[in-house]
């Protein structure tokens, strides 16, 4: 039998309702079944999602593995490992993808003779009932605009693997993902991809809409996370990029925010355990909902809150005070 020239691999834990959503866009796909496979691995799922797996009976070729929750990293590792196509896509259980996302995600790789890491956007719905939600979609969108603007090119930072593809073989020779990270294990395979050489290309109608919906607990961990190994996959290029790149993104805050955050970051005080409660407290409210442009203010004064915390305590007090200082530098230079 001729093997897929396409393997989609989708972790999964406990989603059964969105998982036959995806699984049943894909049999809409306008590449033809016989070109790709799709590889689920069920992270540890107990809601009736091997059932299904087991009864859902597609044109393509569908195949199945089941292991303990370990996370996505090894989830996906195990997808990579059983992958029969050259070329692997990488999609979430959470975001369905319109009919020419695989054909788009297949062109892109060939119309190209570089190595290329393609992304394609997680398209927002009409509305989202979580503010924290809401707002990062937003901010996911606004990247997504720069890019189709060329107002920047896209970057390992981009390469986000609810949406994504890349040569199998680039994977295996790297060994895959880091299972250390529980968040940004895509962001961190994205820099070793990098260092290797592989470019970074955005196609837009690769297109696949997010159904995101998470707890508000799990997204505030998720921005302590991403600021403590940030501080690991930039330190990966190098001490004094890892540096400049965070000097970057400090310098690049609102001055009210960049002044609030030095106090908390220098001085430890006592703000910063007032500040998460009462923000935490505004998005839980009924208030959020009706006042969504406060929400946003608030999302991202506690998305700025919780990363730079985490990435303080990653950096340690001496890099922590140089980071600064590039800052100031940098918007010295821009004033």
């Amino acid at each position: 039998m001729t093997p897929p020239r396409v393997s989609v691999i989708v972790p999964t834990c406990n989603r059964r309702v969105r998982l036959e959503r995806v699984l049943s866009a894909l049999a809409r796909q306008t590449l033809s079944p016989a070109q790709f496979e799709v590889v689920v691995v069920d992270d540890g799922s107990s809601d009736g999602s091997a059932e299904l797996l087991a009864a859902f009976r597609p044109a393509y070729a569908l195949r199945s593995f089941s292991q303990a929750n370990a996370g996505p990293a090894v989830a996906r590792n195990r997808g990579i490992q059983a992958a029969r196509g050259e070329l692997v896509v990488f999609l979430d259980d959470d975001v369905m993808p319109e009919p020419c996302w695989l054909a788009e995600h297949l062109s892109s790789h060939e119309r190209e003779s570089v190595a290329l890491v393609v992304m394609g956007p997680m398209a927002s719905l009409p509305h989202y009932d979580q503010p924290w939600v809401a707002w990062e979609q937003a901010r996911i969108e606004l990247q997504y605009r720069a890019m189709m603007e060329g107002l920047y090119a896209p970057t390992f930072r981009q390469f986000w693997t609810g949406n994504a593809s890349v040569r199998r073989a680039h994977l295996l020779e790297l060994g895959g993902f880091n299972p250390a990270f529980a968040r940004g294990e895509d962001v961190e395979l994205g820099a070793r991809l990098h260092k290797r050489g592989l470019q970074f290309r955005f196609n837009p109608r690769a297109v696949g809409v997010h159904h995101a919906e998470r707890s508000l607990q799990s997204w505030s961990q998720a921005h302590r996370s991403y600021g403590r190994l940030e501080v690991e996959i930039f330190g990966q290029l190098g001490e004094e990029q890892m540096l400049d790149t965070l000097a970057g993104n400090f310098s690049r805050l609102p001055l009210a925010v960049r002044l609030v955050l030095r106090r908390v970051l220098l001085e430890s005080s006592g703000l910063s355990g007032a500040a998460e409660r009462a923000l935490t407290s505004w998005l839980t409210s009924r208030a959020a909902h009706v006042a969504p442009s406060v929400s946003s203010k608030a999302c991202s004064a506690l998305a700025n809150l919780l990363y730079w915390q985490a990435s303080a305590h990653a950096l340690g007090s001496s890099r922590l005070q140089r980071m600064l200082a590039r800052a100031e530098r940098l918007q010295e230079r821009s004033a």
